[in-house]
């Protein structure tokens, strides 16, 4: 089984309700390809000559892949948008609004995948899936929660030196605070993700698994054990989530569904064009916002 064998193997598009009227924000339909999320706002950004609090979008989108999201930008019309050419970015004007597009406001998204080198032509069907976190939340290393798990316990000289950074060993917060915060919670959130994880593999019988933060309560005694014995082992507690030396970045906490329904599953079969007598699959179906569209390829292969 391949997947991402080809950038356009891997299609996704945000399900998104915008709420269109007269407003300062202005929101455009970004589609990229072998961007990720936060580097094309980024490139964006500094085309435009705009900061980053400037943009707004509801989630991060695979880097490898081809890629539909929206994005709000605050009092920039599509006059000065045209202006800037980047290969493999292209924003199209959808209109105004009085809301910032945030993290969460998407409803879930549409995927296309080929799957590639497969066998025998075979029957598929899925209605749910484990909501795991899968390896993007990670990064390329796999490291990114480690450098979470550094910043949450004050050991920003380690976090520093994961990241390659040049600092003063006297004052490694200072070479953090030059990185966006966006990107320095996304760490954080990437180790929450390592320990929902990791609970989630014990545990079947749960609707929803808390993401621990400094504001987690425990409503289930069973969870509330296990996730205790797996701080203890990463010698932590709730309170490290919350950050004295960068508030912004603190996490309070939420909670994730255990299992995620898997809607308008389709599949269809042919021969693989890349791969000598093997076959692809091109399946289709929708995600509810946060749930990642690999888990359902490795559910089905």
């Amino acid at each position: 089984m391949i997947i991402k064998e080809l950038t356009e193997d891997f299609y996704v598009k945000e399900i998104l309700d915008l709420s269109l009227r007269d407003g300062d924000f202005y929101y455009y339909l970004l589609k990229k390809e072998n961007w990720g999320t936060l580097e094309a706002i980024q490139e964006i950004a500094k085309r435009l000559h705009l900061p980053l609090k400037c943009f707004g979008f509801a989630g991060n989108k695979d880097k490898k892949a081809i890629t539909e999201q929206y994005i709000s930008i605050y009092k920039t019309p599509k006059e000065k948008v045209d202006t800037i050419s980047i290969k493999h970015i292209t924003l199209r004007y959808q209109g105004t609004g009085k809301q910032r597009i945030s993290l969460g406001d998407n409803k879930g998204n549409y995927f296309k995948i080929a799957v590639r080198d497969l066998g025998a032509k075979k029957e598929l069907s899925i209605h749910k899936v484990k909501n795991f976190f899968d390896s993007q939340r990670f990064g390329v290393t796999g490291k990114n929660y480690l450098i979470g798990k550094a910043i949450i316990q004050e050991d920003f000289a380690e976090a520093c030196h994961i990241l390659d950074l040049n600092f003063d060993e006297r004052n490694p917060i200072s070479a953090l605070r030059k990185i966006n915060k966006r990107m320095l919670r996304f760490y954080i959130n990437s180790y929450q993700a390592r320990l929902w994880n990791i609970i989630a593999k014990q545990i079947n019988d749960e609707e929803e698994l808390p993401l621990i933060g400094f504001l987690t309560e425990f409503t289930s005694k069973n969870v509330e054990n296990k996730y205790k014995k797996l701080m203890d082992k990463e010698k932590i507690t709730l309170k490290h989530f919350f950050t004295p030396k960068l508030p912004e970045i603190s996490a309070e906490g939420a909670k994730r569904s255990l299992f995620v329904t898997v809607n308008n599953f389709s599949v269809k079969w042919s021969a693989d064009d890349l791969h000598d007598g093997k076959r692809k699959a091109i399946i289709t179906f929708q995600l509810p916002k946060g749930a990642y569209a690999t888990q359902v390829v490795k559910t089905l292969f």
